[in-house]
């Protein structure tokens, strides 16, 4: 990818053993990322690459601040994230054959260098959990806008409730049983 060139790796230059490499991620890094949810942040990114004489692993610690969406109100927030991830990196004659699977990638011998800047995106978004909603502010009350939440709760109370008085014919089975 154009403008990611720092995030490669030119491992065929490198020493056998240990090397650290450290990224500061901003909202310019998903940019670059076609479809991406985050758009403003501010991560560490610290990556230990162990070259061995067969093999590498790639040891990614992430932490830092994420700008996002909450699900229920709507408002951008501050979501902070942390994460480790490892992952092998192993050679391999055809390595579009072998396949890839969360902590094993395979590399044709003839390459010389790791872009791991796929790797990177991949792994702060996976520091994100499944529902983004504000957290509660010190006191206890809900961090969300309170008046979206008024209005949620008005519609659903809105939505329970028939409209005519009688109760929708559908639940008549369900009501026998709480009865019982």
């Amino acid at each position: 990818m154009k403008g990611l060139r720092e995030f490669e790796i030119p491992y065929v230059g490198l020493k056998l053993g240990a090397h650290r490499f450290d990224y500061d991620i901003d909202g310019n890094f998903f940019k670059h990322f076609e479809d991406s949810l985050i758009k403003d942040c501010k991560v560490h990114v610290k990556l230990e690459f162990e070259k061995k004489e067969t093999f590498f692993i790639l040891k990614f610690y992430i932490d830092g601040t994420v700008k996002v969406e909450c699900d229920r109100c709507l408002e951008p927030f501050d979501k902070e994230i942390f994460g480790d991830y490892t992952l092998y990196v192993k050679f391999a004659e055809n390595p579009d054959e072998m396949g890839n699977d969360d902590e094993v990638m395979y590399i044709a011998r003839e390459e010389s260098i790791i872009d791991v800047s796929q790797l990177v995106y991949e792994y702060i978004n996976l520091c994100l959990p499944m529902q983004l909603i504000h957290p509660k502010k010190p006191n206890g009350e809900e961090g969300c806008n309170p008046d979206v939440l008024k209005y949620l709760k008005e519609n659903k109370e809105k939505a329970a409730k028939p409209t005519d008085g009688e109760m929708d014919p559908r639940w008549d089975a369900l009501s026998k049983l709480k009865k019982q």
